[in-house]
């Protein structure tokens, strides 16, 4: 979660909303992110971990 809260203000937002809920125990959070289709949402996880964008399947 340190990574993504470092390069995304949105999901930083988020993580720490689900933070505040519960101890920080290393239980898996679940987000519900309603508008973004799963494969677009992996292609982001892409980016923010390594920094690279990978248009080329679609």
């Amino acid at each position: 979660m340190v990574i993504l809260n470092y390069r995304s203000p949105y999901l930083r937002r988020i993580l720490s909303t689900n933070a505040n809920k519960k101890n920080d125990d290393g239980i898996l959070v679940h987000i519900k992110l309603p508008n973004i289709f799963p494969g677009i949402f992996q292609m982001i996880l892409r980016y923010i971990y390594g920094g690279r964008l990978s248009l080329e399947e679609y």
